[in-house]
């Protein structure tokens, strides 16, 4: 039976702590920490008892709230580039400049080549064309062969467009108000509607006939300010079936609606005319007398 009295001399310490259960102890507690340096047996047993209790754990603490904002930010930072590359991709793949601009939002931007810039440069309304670069500065450009790439950013108020040598010099800037933008919008939104659907046309709606006879009794300056890009209208497919004038005048230009006719289907074609030209024509579609100066009385609110 083991002796549980307390030691009462040195000789009596040194017995005990000599013999074999001591010894023993030490030997096991030894091997067990020699066993821990090599394998890390105890970290190993603690990490898996704490990954098999893991789902019974709550998820509060500051390793977990540093967690979940780092996933949250992860998952926000893929959306963001996955929404980047899918805007960047209609960007490009665009075949109209209001597709490009719905594309874009405020601070964004997408790089265009040469060809794609002519392509939707030309499908303009001449009044945002001229807003943005002229033909002639176009041509210019192209034939002296430093022009490599557009870049077209979207802003807050507008659309910033610079065409690029190829060390990224920027050969020529040019801003598209948000006033040009907007008329391009209501053009795209008007493809598939009809004249009645546009507040602007109400009450001002025309037979095509009356209104090319109209156009056919004014000089042709003045049907060129009416109708600037007339091959639009050769393109389209059916039948121009009525006209509509628009009284507002932003920027001195006025809308006029080509209703097209194409089997059971009806869009509108809108075209950017001059507010002077709008007022003869008025004159012509009335039956009321026109002066060549009188462009200033035009009444157009």
């Amino acid at each position: 039976m083991a002796d549980w009295t307390e030691p009462q001399d040195l000789r009596e310490w040194a017995g005990r702590a000599f013999s074999l259960r001591p010894i023993a102890a030490g030997i096991l507690l030894l091997a067990l920490l020699a066993a821990e340096l090599k394998f890390d047996w105890l970290e190993r047993a603690a990490g898996a008892y704490l990954v098999s209790t893991n789902a019974e754990r709550p998820e509060s603490g500051a390793i977990w709230e540093k967690g979940r904002k780092t996933q949250i930010a992860r998952t926000a930072i893929e959306k963001l580039a996955t929404d980047r590359e899918a805007f960047q991709r209609v960007a490009r793949n665009a075949g109209s400049f209001n597709e490009v601009v719905d594309a874009l939002a405020p601070g964004q931007g997408v790089m265009l080549s040469v060809e794609h810039f002519r392509e939707i440069y030309r499908k303009l309304p001449e009044g945002v064309a001229a807003e943005l670069i002229s033909p002639f500065d176009l041509l210019r450009l192209l034939s002296e062969g430093r022009w490599s790439r557009t870049y077209i950013e979207r802003s807050a108020d507008g659309l910033m467009v610079y065409l690029l040598e190829p060390n990224n010099h920027v050969l020529r800037q040019a801003k598209v108000g948000a006033a040009s933008l907007s008329a391009l919008a209501r053009g795209s939104a008007a493809a598939e509607r009809t004249l009645e659907d546009l507040a602007d046309f109400r009450n001002r709606i025309y037979p095509a006939e009356r209104f090319f006879a109209a156009l056919a009794s004014l000089p042709e300056e003045v049907r060129r300010a009416l109708v600037s890009q007339p091959e639009r209208l050769l393109d389209v497919s059916g039948q121009i079936s009525r006209v509509g004038v628009s009284d507002e005048s932003v920027s001195g230009r006025v809308e006029v609606g080509f209703e097209i006719r194409s089997g059971s289907q009806r869009r509108v074609e809108l075209v950017q005319a001059q507010d002077w030209a709008v007022w003869r024509l008025r004159s012509a579609l009335e039956g009321r007398p026109t002066a060549a100066g009188s462009a200033s009385s035009f009444p157009i609110q």
